[in-house]
């Protein structure tokens, strides 16, 4: 019984990885504008940002998402869309999500 559960685990814990890895439509993809960073961004915790004026939020990099991460709601001041024409856009959600729309 003990094996079956910890299998169940590690089949669990292997697709989580999997989904939670997966690449970024170039369409929504963002990217830092020159001399930003994230950086100074702290890591979500379980129940949110302990500033309550920042967003838990996931950052649809060009490379993939972010770790779950505190922003501003200015953060999409500080990033630009990979494709032109297109608008970096806030999501509400937990976490939520930072990408780009039409």
């Amino acid at each position: 019984m003990a094996l079956s559960r910890r299998m169940r685990s590690l089949v669990f814990s292997v697709l989580a990885v999997c989904v939670s890895s997966c690449g970024v439509d170039e369409d929504e993809a963002v990217r830092l504008r020159e001399g930003e960073s994230f950086s100074d961004a702290p890591y979500c915790g379980s129940f949110g940002c302990v500033n309550p004026y920042q967003f838990c939020t996931e950052v649809f990099l060009e490379f993939g998402r972010s770790p779950p991460i505190c922003v501003f709601d200015d953060v999409c001041e500080r990033l630009e869309c990979v494709k032109s024409n297109r608008t970096c856009a806030l999501f509400d959600g937990f976490p939520a999500q930072v990408k780009c729309i039409d």
